[in-house]
């Protein structure tokens, strides 16, 4: 696999490379794009062979999820995770977001709170808002460098009846957290004790750096099966997200049921071809390919740490453990969230997602997608180092 291939993504309506969404968000047009959390590397061969073959067929009409593709996802998860899915806890959706603002919407009332994590996925906070329910921050700790879990903080809001949901990202975006059985094992616990329902987001699950494994929060308990839902895609791990669904893991039968009839009455269940010939195949024969880019993105964190390391920038990298983003901060550098901002993107000419964007948590940091070439990677930190010494 040739993950160092340019690939011109200008040619299509790309969020992450057009121009004049860099020049919307970051004010300049010709800023590095590493904001967005899409790959820069083509599909596995495989997807891309088994697309080309569907479109030769010629015809695209209704079709059904056919047993081979529930066998390969089955044996995805088993065989890389040890997580036995049962098909029928299964239920499609559109998108991850779509999913988990259903189900905050079958498990809590307008008013009530919902929790969340931050710094975290920005769009959590618009899904919340716009389902007419409260923000509710555990906030994680930065602890020597190291994010954990305010499991004293989460024991009492959970704690509050007024609170209903938990929003679990596993592995965690930004910070690159990959959760381990026992952190989900004391989520699990304390929200089940409290009657707080736990929607996890794993889309990330399949990104987890070595000796890191990524564990899905069903797995860790009853409670938690029965007192949770989980949302994957195959969308990050193979870079297909313009295209796949999402599925909704609901153990619970009563759960499941009210999603099922929610997904049947607004008809949100139906089957793309496209997507259901890439998601059957990536599953059945992406794991190589997946082996290969997880080590070339391990090869990009360490290209940022050891040039972060070389000279005192008063910059610094949140090692991940999982996901292909690298949480930075900025914090020596002395800037207000706005001031960073700008310094980012008009000195350095780099388009990060602010930290700012992920709650009042991440002002001072920057997340940085680096599941793109090396070299893109090279020339951001070549341009943030000129800019670091236009400071001083």
């Amino acid at each position: 696999m040739n993950f160092d291939e340019y690939i011109d993504r200008s040619d299509y309506p790309t969020m992450k490379w057009s121009r004049a969404f860099l020049a919307e968000h970051f004010s300049n047009a010709d800023a590095i794009p590493m904001s967005v959390a899409d790959m820069d590397m083509k599909a596995p061969p495989g997807v891309i062979a088994q697309l080309q073959k569907r479109v030769a067929h010629g015809i695209y009409g209704y079709e059904f999820k056919a047993e081979s593709y529930f066998t390969a996802l089955k044996g995805w998860y088993q065989n890389r995770h040890g997580w036995e899915i049962n098909p029928q806890h299964m239920e499609p959706c559109p998108s991850i977001l779509s999913a988990i603002s259903i189900l905050i919407n079958q498990h809590s009332n307008e008013g009530d709170g919902v929790i969340l994590q931050p710094p975290v996925f920005f769009e959590f906070r618009m899904v919340i808002k716009n389902s007419n329910r409260k923000i509710v921050k555990n906030s994680l700790k930065l602890m020597d460098g190291y994010y954990q879990i305010d499991f004293d903080d989460l024991e009492a809001k959970a704690a509050d009846p007024a609170n209903k949901v938990l929003i679990l990202c596993n592995p965690h975006n930004p910070v690159g957290r990959v959760w381990t059985a026992t952190d989900l094992g004391q989520v699990a616990e304390i929200c089940e004790r409290h009657d707080v329902f736990v929607i996890a987001d794993e889309i990330h699950g399949d990104f987890a750096f070595s000796p890191h494994r990524y564990t899905p929060y069903l797995t860790v308990s009853d409670g938690a099966a029965q007192n949770g839902a989980a949302c994957i895609s195959p969308a990050k791990t193979f870079n297909i997200s313009g295209m796949v669904d999402a599925l909704t893991i609901i153990p619970n039968e009563r759960h499941r049921q009210q999603f099922h009839e929610f997904a049947h009455r607004y008809q949100i269940n139906k089957v793309n071809v496209f997507a259901s010939a890439a998601t059957e195949v990536a599953y059945r024969d992406g794991a190589e390919w997946l082996d290969a880019l997880l080590g070339y993105i391990q090869g990009n964190v360490d290209l940022i740490q050891e040039h972060l390391q070389q000279g005192d920038m008063g910059i610094s990298l949140i090692e991940p453990e999982g996901t292909f983003l690298a949480w930075l901060d900025f914090r020596g550098l002395g800037l207000d969230a706005k001031a960073l901002e700008k310094f980012l993107a008009q000195d350095a000419q780099i388009a990060l997602a602010p930290g700012y964007w992920f709650g009042r948590e991440g002002a001072g940091f920057g997340r940085m997608t680096i599941g793109c070439r090396r070299e893109t990677v090279q020339n951001a930190l070549n341009s943030l180092t000129a800019a670091v010494k236009m400071l001083s």
